[in-house]
């Protein structure tokens, strides 16, 4: 152990808690549990049942609530190895900390109390609408590689609520390009990705839906129902498509995103329900086949390969991209989300939501594929080269089957799509 004393961090609205106990009983004492962490050089300190997927050694823990200056000799519990005395003197409060030694003895520590509400955000005040984001609900479908780190950066950004839908779970396979990592293997994504994001956002409502999308419609539309936007990070073009007749059906702001096959590019498409187009409108059958997109399973490509298709060139289409290949595509559509949100909520993020006029955007990982004819960069920002986002100038289809209609104002709130 350093030279430096250890450090127990207690979170403030534990604490909050235990000091109304302590005004209603006089002086409290009660359990806790301890996890020790590099090697015992920091503690970290829960009153009640952990939100997060914490890590570390558990030891027994006590922390007590007085009267007067926390500098008593109190009693260490027998079988407890950390204790933290809170003393009250008026508004004034001091905490102490201890832990027992394995060689006998004990040894004073720093203790901090983490106020999450009040500090978490402070970097982004001014960037981003911090109170207006904290009332806004998000629903991301698909929790894959793009999906789980999308969901991750929301949470970052102070999103209130965030609702996580998917029907698979961690694989080997998954986690060098996913947002979670090997000890998650087996878990379902839903559940491992709401341990990330309230890892970086405690105080989030998380809500999971485990089902697929294509398949549970009702369960789908109870799980995101009124929230304020909707990512769609799915696998599928059935499931897109889903997506999307919900989104127009309920007039909710969409944020599709896709990466074509071996991840030679990725294209993102902002979908205002009849003020701009639709998925339907831009991916026609003819768009589709001219840009393939890659899938995570070879079962998900056949799921919606015609029956003639060779299974070798179905294994073509298998993921191979590089981590670093789905990270453009996936920050881009949080950027998309975030300006979304924040509109007429003032903050930084106003001149980008004037820059992203379009709606659709293409994105060229390496010159591959449908991106094989592009120049090469060199020095030239005149022409389309790799490494840079395009928005392209799409708008809605008169002859669009999903969102043409004589007037938008006709449709109702919750249309026949779902009964």
């Amino acid at each position: 152990m350093s030279g430096h004393p250890p450090t127990a961090f207690l979170y403030q609205e534990h604490v909050n808690e235990l000091f109304r106990q302590f005004q209603q009983t006089g002086d409290t004492e009660t359990a806790a549990l301890g996890m020790a962490i590099d090697g015992g050089e920091v503690f970290h300190v829960y009153l009640t049942e952990p939100r997060i997927h914490f890590s570390g050694q558990p030891c027994r823990a006590t922390v007590r609530l007085h009267r007067g200056p926390a500098v008593r000799e109190a009693e260490i519990p027998a079988g407890v190895r950390l204790v933290v005395d809170i003393g009250i003197t008026g508004d004034d409060l001091t905490a102490r900390g201890r832990i027992v030694l394995d060689a006998g003895g004990t040894r004073e520590i720093d203790v901090k109390f983490v106020p999450v509400q009040g500090e978490m955000y402070v970097r982004a005040k001014g960037l981003v609408p911090t109170a207006a984001l904290a009332r806004k609900s998000v629903a991301v479908v698909g929790l894959g590689s793009g999906g789980s780190a999308i969901a991750v950066a929301l949470a970052q950004s102070g999103i209130g609520r965030m609702v996580l839908v998917d029907r698979d779970r961690i694989e080997v396979g998954n986690v060098a390009r996913h947002a979670c990592g090997i000890g998650d293997l087996g878990r379902r994504k839903t559940n491992a990705v709401r341990d990330l994001v309230l890892g970086k956002n405690p105080d989030l409502d998380v809500v999971t839906a485990d089902l697929d999308v294509v398949e549970d419609v009702p369960a789908l539309q109870q799980a995101v129902d009124g929230v304020d936007l909707l990512v769609a990070a799915t696998d599928s073009d059935r499931s897109r498509f889903m997506l999307n007749q919900y989104a127009l059906d309920l007039r909710i702001p969409t944020v599709f995103g896709r990466v074509l096959s071996r991840a030679c590019g990725g294209e993102v498409l902002r979908v205002r329900p009849f003020d701009g187009p639709c998925l339907a409108c831009v991916y026609t059958t003819q768009f589709l086949a001219q840009r393939p997109r890659e899938y995570s399973r070879l079962s998900e490509a056949r799921e919606e390969a015609q029956a003639y298709v060779d299974p070798g060139d179905l294994e073509q289409q298998i993921q191979v991209g590089l981590a670093s290949d789905i990270a453009p595509v996936a920050n881009f559509m949080v950027k998309l989300a975030l300006v979304e949100l924040s509109r007429g909520a003032g903050g930084g993020l106003d001149s980008l939501d004037e820059d992203l006029r379009a709606d659709f955007y293409v994105w060229a990982n390496r010159r591959e594929g449908v991106y094989a004819s592009w120049p090469q960069m060199g020095f030239e920002f005149t022409k389309p080269a790799v490494l840079r986002w395009y928005g392209a100038n799409v708008g809605r289809r008169a002859d669009c089957g999903a969102c043409h209609v004589p007037d938008p104002a006709s449709v109702p709130d919750a249309a026949g799509f779902f009964g």
